[in-house]
């Protein structure tokens, strides 16, 4: 993987009621189709560019 940043086909949705973020990303270049469903957390702290919530696809529950 590079640095470089290109645009891809694809979404991401936040869904409210389940907490969760589905994430479907096409990227034939690098042979790449796949779907994802992350739970969601929302974050404690608010405010000005602050994030609403985090996904993530390990346990942050054991994190340090």
């Amino acid at each position: 993987m590079t640095k470089t940043k290109r645009a891809v086909d694809g979404v991401c949705v936040y869904l409210p009621m389940t907490q969760e973020l589905y994430i479907a990303i096409n990227d034939p270049i690098n042979n790449l189709n796949e779907e994802w469903t992350l739970q969601a957390k929302h974050c404690l702290k608010t405010g000005p560019n602050k994030p609403i919530f985090i996904a993530t696809n390990v346990d942050l529950t054991q994190a340090a």
